[in-house]
């Protein structure tokens, strides 16, 4: 299947018709040390200036992160947008040279990074033994906060509830997070399901949505999504619905977010020469 094929958006077959794509493994862009200038470091890419989707909303990239031990990347500038690192395994340091801001963010912990409009100067560094993965959102802020900071969800602070038989979800972004957030992020969770329950993925008008899918297998209508693909539902006028069935243990990722920059899907800007 073709790379264009693979990514047409396709109808949700429901009463709730929302079109969404399908990323395979192989559809995402991988980073490694030739794009960062640095060893240790690998991403792979769903949304970003390396793959055909520029934006989803306010999504401007989607990295699923891994940091080696005792590695990382210097000191780097950014500014205006906010970011979040949730820390599925090991640790990462933050050090901001301009604003002296220090802080670590812990496993099953979320970072937040919001650069504002003085910016930042700061380096990500994985201290620890273990090789450190971290699924990372950036999106635009709206307004742009006036003052760089950071802030740490630990695990223990995200709410945990049960949504139907067999899932239960941990919500790091949304009205029960104490977490509060400088871009139209409506909700960011990460669930666990049993074999044969269902989860859903509920959309108002105006609002996109993206699943990755981290553990296990999952179906959506009529595909099987195995570990490492990413759906993405760009935002649209009518509400609608996407459900999920676990086939497996499954554990997934999902995101709802406003109309932001809508949906932007072009020619790469950047060319990756990392293999996956």
């Amino acid at each position: 299947m073709s790379k264009k094929d693979a990514t047409a958006p396709k109808e949700i077959p429901s009463e709730n018709n929302r079109p969404y794509l399908i990323l395979r493994p192989e559809e995402h862009a991988v980073l490694g040390e030739s794009e960062f200038g640095t060893p240790g470091l690998r991403a792979v890419e769903s949304i970003g200036p390396f793959t055909e989707i520029q934006a989803s909303g306010p999504l401007i990239t989607v990295h699923d992160a891994t940091v080696a031990p005792h590695l990382g990347i210097g000191h780097h500038p950014h500014r205006f947008n906010e970011r979040l690192f949730y820390i599925e395994q090991g640790e990462l340091d933050h050090d901001d040279a301009w604003n002296n801001i220090h802080g670590h963010i812990g496993p099953a912990d979320v970072g937040q990074f919001t650069e504002g409009r003085r910016g930042m100067l700061h380096s990500e560094w994985n201290n620890g033994d273990l090789p450190t993965r971290a699924y990372i959102l950036v999106y635009s802020t709206d307004p742009v906060p006036e003052e760089t900071a950071f802030h740490v969800l630990k695990d223990d602070e995200a709410p945990r509830y049960g949504e139907g038989r067999g899932v239960e979800t941990k919500e790091l972004v949304g009205g029960k997070s104490p977490l509060r957030v400088h871009g139209d992020l409506r909700r960011f969770t990460d669930s666990r399901l049993e074999p044969g329950a269902e989860l859903s993925l509920p959309l108002a008008a105006g609002e996109g949505g993206l699943i990755s899918v981290r553990e296990g297998r999952v179906r959506l209508g009529g595909e099987v999504l195995p570990v490492g693909e990413t759906v993405i539902v760009p935002p649209a006028d009518a509400p609608g619905t996407l459900r999920l069935r676990a086939d497996a243990p499954s554990r997934v990722i999902r995101v709802v977010y406003g109309p932001g920059h809508g949906f932007v899907r072009a020619a790469p800007r950047y060319r990756t020469r990392t293999r996956a």
